[in-house]
């Protein structure tokens, strides 16, 4: 067993801070470690360990976005715009269905042909030949029942995500966004982006420092961004400190009963909480600040 990469504490502090010396435990210890790493992660409702993000956001005019993960430590792409990327169409009338799909990863196309049998295949955005849209077309023509046109050539990782569309009933037109030239500003502790008028110095001389309103558009604005903590040494002390409480918990908490939910002996009862965070006052505290609930 190893540490998983969302960890939040190192074996060697855990062991310190439990007066564990020995090493037959440690395999134990870094499996409790990993699953309370993941149980507070759920609980906040963040990542904390450093990652790559590609996320699509909805804008309503509003003038600013609220980033899914921080602290933000790098951002090297924000787009917005629709434009043509490819048409996709079928080429067979008498199929029952060709359907086409828009992945995270991927390009998708399902077809039933007349006697209802189902073929499909996909193509992966990383594979050579599928990296642009001109790439996936060729692709998509050499698959039986369907046919597909270039309109402007991109990265097919840019294409936007789309549910699938049967090209039997309407053709599915399959849209990225080519404008990332727009000046924008970052927060990078709590992940806040705004968009800002280059040509007016930042706001010098406007009378607010509010950002310039997001177009109106559904998943319509990409941003490209690093985010998290950059290893166990950067993992604030309190967040450490929470997960190692709550490892210590689990580890102690493997010889009792647990199907006993509560106990009564004369006048003295007590009962033990499904949560171990939330029964936690102490570890609740700790991580107040971290939760980041986002619904």
């Amino acid at each position: 067993m190893a540490l998983a990469d969302n960890a939040l504490v190192s074996l060697a502090d855990t062991k310190t801070y439990m007066g564990i010396t020995g090493s037959d435990d440690d395999a134990l210890l870094e499996r409790l470690i990993n699953a309370e790493s993941t149980r507070i992660e759920n609980y906040c409702d963040r990542n904390f360990r450093q990652q790559t993000y590609r996320e699509a956001y909805n804008g309503s005019g509003q003038r600013r976005l609220r980033l899914r993960n921080f602290p933000v430590s790098a951002v090297t792409r924000v787009a917005i715009g629709s434009k043509l990327a490819l048409t996709v169409t079928s080429d067979t009338a008498t199929d029952l269905r060709a359907v086409v799909e828009v992945q995270d990863d991927r390009l998708q196309l399902t077809r039933h042909d007349s006697s209802g049998t189902k073929t499909h295949t996909h193509f992966q955005f990383t594979s050579n030949g599928n990296e642009t849209a001109a790439g996936l077309v060729s692709q998509i023509n050499s698959f039986d029942g369907f046919n597909a046109t270039l309109g402007t050539d991109c990265l097919s990782e840019d294409l936007f995500r789309m549910g699938g569309v049967n090209v039997m009933l309407n053709s599915a037109q399959i849209y990225f966004p080519d404008r990332d030239d727009i000046p924008y500003r970052i927060h990078d502790d709590r992940a806040t982006l705004e968009f800002v008028d280059s040509a007016d110095m930042i706001f010098y001389g406007r009378r607010t420092d509010a950002g310039l309103p997001m177009p109106h558009t559904f998943a319509g604005i990409r941003v490209d961004y690093t985010a998290g903590y950059d290893g166990l040494t950067e993992i604030p002390a309190d967040l450490a400190q929470a997960c190692i409480k709550l490892v210590q918990y689990a580890y102690n908490d493997r010889k009792q009963n647990n199907t006993l939910a509560s106990e009564s002996i004369g006048s003295y009862s007590y009962s033990r909480s499904q949560d171990p965070i939330v029964g936690n006052g102490e570890v609740a505290a700790l991580l107040a600040q971290y939760v980041d609930r986002k619904s």
